[in-house]
């Protein structure tokens, strides 16, 4: 028999990466919808089928679903530009998913943030409980798994954290450092989202999915500045003496910015998953611990 055929959306992204060349080790006949086709070369390599258009555009996404087996979204944005939350974490979702349904495919994985919730404070994580719920009110059977803090060898909370190093004499820290985190390597997440691809008693579920410790924002911190020998003297300034000065960065120099208001209320409220265990309770292996991975994989770069 044929392996099964998975279209892969966001698969340039930080997560995606990890779970295009792990869907393509395990077997299954991968296709990628990219708006730039260079950016997938490496898949191409490997055998995977590459569409070029936008995860905005009905057409494009309808095309995309014809005659697949299963599909996994990763598709969002954290920043409200130069996309917008409703165009991208919200709209996208729910076209996605009734094109899937309109194609018959079987199943969805759709990945969203531990956290996620109804609440006009949060924005970003407001907006992705929209996607979500775009996802359940369309019918397409789906497993929707929320991850807390992902972590790799570049891009997410590292460059964050490198951002804040390199910004100024001083590193601010948001609040007092105490928020909870319960990270998870992306490693071990691009694993969850394969062994839930043909897992049918998942159908319908929200998982909520991260690392086996809990670490606050300071502790995590401290493991990134000891792994790149960074002596720098920190200082806790209250979130809200933040936010004039991130609103103004947003408003006149989106690009530049190192954090938004909504970075800067979001970094402040707490980020678990449902236990310690989850990852084991639900997959077949056990979620690696950040505390030894970081001093290895966190060191300074050399090229």
């Amino acid at each position: 028999m044929a392996a099964p055929r998975v279209l892969l959306l966001g698969s340039t992204g930080f997560v995606g990466r990890a779970v295009a060349h792990r869907l393509l080790d395990t077997g299954y006949q991968l296709r990628v919808l990219v708006r730039d086709q260079l950016k997938a070369a490496a898949y191409k390599v490997r055998g995977a089928e590459v569409i070029v258009g936008d995860t905005l555009d009905p057409d494009a996404v309808a095309r995309a679903c014809a005659g697949i087996d299963g599909v996994v979204d990763l598709v969002a944005v954290r920043r409200n530009h130069p996309q917008a939350w409703t165009n991208v974490n919200i709209d996208a979702a729910g076209l996605v998913a009734g094109a899937a349904k309109s194609q018959n495919v079987k199943s969805m994985v759709f990945v969203s943030a531990a956290g996620s919730e109804l609440n006009p404070r949060y924005k970003y994580l407001t907006s992705r409980w929209m996607g979500e719920d775009a996802v359940r009110k369309s019918g397409m059977p789906a497993i929707i798994l929320r991850f807390s803090l992902i972590i790799g060898e570049d891009g997410g909370v590292l460059s964050s954290f490198e951002q804040a190093a390199n910004f100024g004499p001083l590193i601010v820290i948001p609040g007092n450092g105490q928020t909870k985190f319960q990270p998870i390597l992306r490693d071990d997440v691009s694993r969850c989202i394969v062994e839930a691809m043909p897992r049918a008693d998942l159908l319908g579920k929200t998982l909520d999915l991260g690392g086996p410790e809990v670490f606050t924002y300071e502790e995590l911190f401290d493991m990134f500045c000891k792994a790149r020998g960074i002596n720098k003297r920190r200082i806790h300034v209250p979130g809200p003496l933040l936010i004039p000065g991130a609103a103004l960065m947003e408003l006149f120099s989106p690009e530049g910015t190192i954090a938004t208001p909504d970075e800067i209320r979001t970094i402040q409220k707490d980020n678990l998953a449902a236990g310690l265990d989850v990852v084991a309770s639900y997959f077949s292996f056990k979620a690696t611990s950040p505390r030894g991975w970081i001093p290895e994989h966190w060191k300074p770069r050399r090229f």
